[in-house]
């Protein structure tokens, strides 16, 4: 036997011959940067350890000030990748995955707001904190205004729907690539236009996600922000002092209608706000509005209609006039910022376009047309394909939310009722809606609106799946869970002299939030 060779696993117990190395998280965020993905013409990797920053490469920083620094809270591999998504277009996609020992197998897809480009940094650095992998990407382009939708029709498609699809798929591989297996569950969280991104994704890529969180979502796009250019015009018939008198008289007729006068209109369809009440008999004075503003007061609370009778969009919300965070947005003395770019550079593809006085269903129509050739609305009820392949729908929508009535969550949860021809109990086994009264757009509210669901990064308060939304969507995905309440809260002052904290339980439609005196809390109540 002394000249046979001994088999390598008896050189190896002598010492003769290294074992392999398995590689760290670091080098393997290193190795990463060489994987190939069709149509990826960049992709750089970054290994970026906890309590550590790096500048964003983008002018968008969501929020993080002007230095643009991205910072987390644990250690990520950041992967940072460009994909081409036809020959006039790209999508950048930012991917942050944490060590593997601290991967529980799931994925976080985020979105995007307004009409911009930006990577959602909130939702980007939290994912990896609570063990997912995730990430955001730019919808197609860089930065906060639509300008670039004037330059390709495809940058728009992207904007759509393609954006957030190509940013799945690509980082499901780098996943795959990373960990050395693939994600037991792919879950997505966006608000605003985020929310119509994933609603969308639901729509038209159905195997993409398990589970959706969705607040808010931009549905009806183009009607809404029609509706939010009139509403602007017409605002400027009121001065400040005079808008200080509608809400006041919002809260004489409403406020106390879910049974505790707080300053919050917890049920706005339940709210006949009228007007009239503050109309000056005779000349107008400081303590009343002129006809001419009560009827603008009206145009503002009614619903938009088409030349047929037919409905475009639900009215603004009773109560939303006290958002001061969001107000000047859609009420300052410039036209509404998302209306005006979107006519500009989408519609008429002219920068130099200014709306009428007498803006309206003119416009609409030309919106459609253009809408026609490249869809935005994500207005289609068909879920169809979703509910089949047993994905999660869980969405929220604000009572105050001055940019995006909850009304348009509303309608459009009764369309897809009406169109799959479902009975409440089988729209509850896969698609949930949660109306929080108080909260604005997104988040933020009213001091009791109890806002905190944990459905943004900032907005956690507890990890208890009945207090955070991702959680109560991971639990009825991965264990048939399905929350039937959700528990807010409000532990920040929020543009008003109250600042006391408070805890509020939110229903799940159709229930109503009603305050039960004898119990001194809140109890959802279902009413015919």
């Amino acid at each position: 036997m002394s000249g046979a060779r001994l088999p390598q696993v008896f050189l190896k117990l002598l010492g003769l011959v290294a074992p392999a190395v398995a590689l760290t998280d670091a080098q393997r965020c290193v190795r990463l940067a060489d994987t190939y993905i069709k149509n990826v013409h960049s992709l750089d990797t970054l290994y970026l350890p906890a309590n550590e920053s790096y500048r964003v490469p983008a002018s968008c920083g969501m929020g993080l000030g002007d230095d643009l620094l991205a910072q987390t809270s644990v250690n990520v591999c950041v992967v940072n990748v460009i994909c081409n998504t036809s020959s006039t277009s790209a999508t950048r996609i930012e991917v942050w995955l944490p060590d593997a020992d601290a991967w529980y197998g799931r994925i976080l897809g985020t979105g995007g707001g307004g009409l911009g480009g930006c990577v959602d940094y909130d939702n980007l650095k939290y994912g990896p904190s609570v063990h997912f992998a995730t990430f955001g990407h730019d919808g197609g382009h860089d930065g906060t205004s639509g300008a670039a939708f004037a330059k390709s029709d495809e940058i728009v498609v992207d904007y759509a729907t393609r954006g957030l699809h190509v940013a799945a798929v690509t980082s499901k591989l780098l996943v795959r690539a990373y960990y050395g297996r693939p994600q037991d569950k792919a879950y997505y969280n966006g608000c605003s236009n985020g929310g119509r991104q994933g609603m969308r994704n639901a729509q038209d890529f159905p195997d993409d996600f398990d589970g959706i969180l969705a607040g808010a979502p931009a549905f009806n796009f183009i009607n809404l922000l029609a509706q939010s250019n009139i509403a602007n015009l017409a605002s400027h018939k009121l001065s400040d002092d005079d808008w200080a008198l509608v809400r006041t008289e919002v809260l004489r007729q409403c406020d106390g209608l879910d049974g505790l006068h707080d300053e919050i209109v917890s049920d706005p369809d339940a709210c006949q706000f009228l007007p009239e009440a503050l109309l000056c008999e005779g000349e107008k004075r400081p303590d009343c509005l002129s006809l001419e503003q009560v009827e603008a007061v009206r145009t503002i609370h009614s619903p938009l209609y088409g030349d047929h009778g037919e409905l475009l969009a639900p009215r603004l919300d009773p109560g939303a006039e006290l958002d001061t965070l969001f107000w000047p947005l859609i009420f300052g003395p410039s036209f509404y910022l998302f209306g005006h770019e979107w006519w500009q550079y989408v519609v008429y593809n002219d920068s130099s376009w200014e709306p009428s006085p007498d803006f309206g269903l003119k416009e609409i129509a030309d919106a459609k047309k253009r809408d026609a050739q490249l869809p935005v609305d994500s207005f289609s009820p068909d879920l169809s394909a979703f509910r089949k392949r047993g994905g999660k729908l869980l969405t929220y929508h604000g009572s105050r939310d001055i940019l995006i009535p909850s009304g348009t969550s509303l309608w459009y949860y009764q369309r897809v009722q009406r169109a799959l021809s479902l009975p409440p109990s089988a729209m509850d086994e896969f698609y949930r809606l949660f109306l929080v009264p108080g909260m604005s757009h997104c988040y933020m509210g009213a001091a009791a609106s109890a806002w905190q669901i944990g459905q943004i990064g900032f907005s956690v308060w507890s990890n208890s799946s009945d207090s955070h939304a991702l959680f109560a969507l991971v639990d009825w995905v991965e264990k048939g869970s399905a929350p039937e309440t959700l528990r807010g809260s409000t532990s920040v002052s929020v543009n008003t002299t109250v600042a006391t904290p408070s805890t509020r339980r939110h229903c799940k439609y159709p229930a109503r939030s009603v305050w039960k005196p004898d119990v001194q809390d809140w109890s959802c109540v279902q009413f015919p």
